[in-house]
């Protein structure tokens, strides 16, 4: 094995790695042709290449970003949005038990997968995703207090009821009670933003460092760019702090 084919392999069985990375890794070693393997033919040629017998997760993880790429499941179909957003942080897919995902998961399954599929231009942020899936964001994120969801992830997000309406209903004119609410809603927030801009920065830092073979820097510089941009799109620690009361 050469120092080059050593550093590949590091690269593909380090399970901190996130998906965008290590499908750029794989389209550059492999092209695009891939895809239409069949997973087994896929875990061959990594380890005839590499010598390298890649974690489950991280080829999940794969098999995910390639499964948006080449269908509208993630779209418009909740058994797979669901499983797709576990592989994109780290679990296990699991297309037979229900794992449900947490609003920080779906965040970011819904960021990374904006990423390497952007909207078309003049598409609306959020258009490709069904009724189905933005209600079931909704719902995640009502389960964990959070009734006003982060401003980046307002597009993909829909809820039953006007849920701000209700809360104010229920919390009635005492002053410190909003107040109290408010703060709970700003620092749920603050968690998702802080999560996704951690898993940003990560994915910033990650294909920096690929040991590209055709060095198609112009691509990773456009993940990059991409990346950036998400990033001064969410509000800093600072801004994103709970109001004190």
């Amino acid at each position: 094995m050469t120092i080059e084919t050593d550093k590949i392999a590091s690269v593909l069985t380090n399970e901190d790695m996130l998906a965008t990375p290590l499908l750029v890794l794989c389209v550059d070693q492999l092209g695009t042709e891939f895809f239409d393997w069949e997973p087994e033919s896929f875990d061959t040629e990594i380890r005839t290449r590499f010598g390298a017998e890649m974690p489950t997760p991280n080829r999940d993880k794969i098999w995910a970003l390639v499964a948006i790429l080449t269908t509208d499941l993630f779209y418009k179909s909740l058994e797979t949005f669901i499983p797709t957003c576990n592989s994109l942080n780290g679990s296990e897919a699991d297309f037979d038990d229900y794992d449900p995902v947490t609003g920080e998961e779906a965040a970011w399954g819904i960021t990374e997968a904006g990423l390497i599929e952007p909207p078309e231009e003049g598409e609306a942020p959020g258009a490709k995703f069904s009724h189905e899936i933005k209600r079931y964001v909704g719902l995640t994120l009502q389960s964990e207090g959070v009734t006003a969801p982060p401003v980046f992830l307002k597009p993909y997000v829909e809820y039953d009821v006007d849920p701000e309406e209700d809360a104010g209903l229920n919390i009635g004119p005492d002053e410190h009670m909003l107040a109290m609410y408010a703060k709970r809603q700003q620092a749920e927030r603050a968690e998702i933003e802080a999560y996704v801009r951690g898993r940003l920065e990560d994915l910033v830092a990650q294909l920096r460092l690929l040991p590209l073979r055709h060095g198609d820097t112009a691509k990773v510089s456009e993940f990059v760019a991409q990346a950036r941009s998400l990033l001064t799109g969410l509000p800093t620690p600072e801004q994103s702090a709970p109001a004190r009361v």
